[in-house]
């Protein structure tokens, strides 16, 4: 080979030397580079990876500057979208993007909004109270929050733009006010009581009534035209006068006695003092007017100061099955009906010896009541509501109301299972005992017994 030749091949060695060394050179300086890269987030054919400082992929849970992240524990893949459970159900929900956990309320595309736990990411479904004890609530299958009107059960509740459940009063643009229940979020409707006062609720809107005047189930009230707040007590309007109970309920058709006075509503609730006004006799008695007797007559001083009887809040058939139970004493169903019409047999007698009410007739009496439980409190407890056998009064009550109603509208025998008479005409009871010692002409006496209890006609 010739010494050009020779020094030509040198050359091109030296050339391939050195194209050897700057791709070796190269290789190493693109490692640095790819060793460098390889810590963080890392996306390959789609999928993203998070690359921990050993340079392996990141598997489970990740918190980033705050933000926490999920890796599939056995692939290391990224988890976006939503993270399901073993039965399929969506349990968390990650970002499309960077796959950051969602926490708090958040809301999608379609504008459905859900919750989503700051402690742990899950998705809150059913009913949920924030700090400051709003309610929300979540569908079961979808998390989605609900706002709007919902019906269950033929029950409303209102939830509002931003998902908190209605409560209390609320009060919409057009000044219409609503009540929703503290507790349940229902809202009302009908005849309520509200913080002590009671309100009535259009069923069909839940729109508080307060246009004054409105009958309820035959039942008349009075609506404040400014805060819907039932009336009790007296009112002046027009010029007429009217009285409402603690209910709200205007008294009609009937004489009540109001702080010491007689008073005579009409069939529209109008007032008008009765003619001869109750006038204290004694320490112990006082005078009332019974309009329908058209007399005075002298009761117990008990008739005012017992709950609900001169105001007339508490009904005939309340009286009649505090009455029962307290002199009945163990007689049972049947003898405690039997007491109940002995007092109403009094209402109806011809001679008007006894009054016509039987609120009247229960407290009658002049130095002495004529039923004791009046004065000795064991009538008093029952007024309270402190019966042995509730139940059983009110329906003994209410059985011989119904027998002596029939027998006043149509004429129909005053009859009781177990007493052997053919009409109950009786007026007087009292125990057998109390009975013989009597100053009564027997021989004269119409009586029948039942168990330990004597009942008679007429004191002759």
């Amino acid at each position: 080979m010739s010494e050009k030749a020779k020094k030509s091949s040198r050359n091109h060695f030296l050339l391939v030397l050195l194209a050897v060394f700057a791709a070796v050179l190269t290789l190493q300086m693109g490692a640095g580079e790819v060793k460098a890269a390889a810590k963080g987030f890392r996306t390959v054919k789609g999928k993203t990876y998070y690359i921990d400082d050993s340079g392996k992929k990141h598997k489970g849970w990740l918190n980033l500057n705050g933000k926490k992240y999920y890796f599939n524990k056995k692939t290391g893949v990224q988890v976006k979208g939503w993270q399901l459970d073993s039965k399929g159900r969506k349990v968390r929900y990650f970002s499309m993007g960077k796959g950051i956990m969602a926490t708090g309320f958040v809301k999608d595309k379609s504008g459905i909004t859900r919750y989503f736990s700051p402690a742990n990411g899950r998705m809150v479904t059913g009913w949920m109270k924030d700090a400051n004890g709003y309610r929300y609530y979540f569908k079961k299958n979808t998390g989605a929050m609900l706002k709007g009107w919902v019906t269950v059960s033929g029950r409303k509740r209102y939830f509002s733009g931003s998902g908190r459940m209605a409560t209390g009063w609320v009060v919409n643009s057009k000044q219409h006010a609503r009540y929703f229940s503290p507790k349940s979020g229902f809202m009302y409707t009908g005849l309520q009581k509200v913080d002590g006062a009671y309100y009535y609720f259009v069923k069909s809107t839940g729109f508080r009534y307060q246009k004054g005047f409105y009958t309820i189930s035959k039942k008349k009230y009075y609506f404040n035209p400014t805060d819907g707040r039932a009336q009790t007590g007296w009112l002046t309007l027009n010029g007429k006068t009217y009285y409402f109970n603690s209910k709200g309920v205007m008294y009609t058709n009937t004489t009540a006695v109001i702080d010491g006075i007689s008073y005579k509503f009409s069939s529209s609730g109008v007032a008008s003092q009765v003619a001869a006004p109750n006038v204290v006799a004694n320490d112990k008695t006082m005078i009332v007017y019974d309009e329908k007797n058209a007399r005075n007559y002298t009761v117990m001083k008990e008739y005012l100061s017992h709950p609900g009887v001169a105001n007339g809040e508490k009904s005939d058939l309340d009286l009649l099955a505090a009455f029962c139970e307290s002199e009945a004493g163990n007689q049972g169903l049947v003898g405690m009906e039997a007491v109940v019409l002995t007092v109403l047999n009094r209402t109806i007698k011809a001679d008007r010896e006894f009054p016509s009410s039987v609120r009247y007739v229960l407290y009658h009496g002049t130095t002495f009541p004529q039923y004791s439980v009046v004065t000795n409190g064991v009538l008093l407890k029952r007024l309270n509501g402190q019966f042995d056998n509730r139940e059983l009064a009110y329906q003994a009550a209410s059985e011989a109301m119904k027998i002596f109603n029939d027998y006043v509208t149509n004429g129909t025998k005053r009859t009781l299972k177990g007493i052997d008479t053919k009409d109950f005409n009786y007026m007087y009871f009292m125990t057998i005992s109390a009975y013989w010692k009597q100053p009564l002409n027997f021989s004269k006496v119409k009586s029948c017994q039942y168990k330990d209890h004597m009942f008679f006609v007429d004191w002759v």
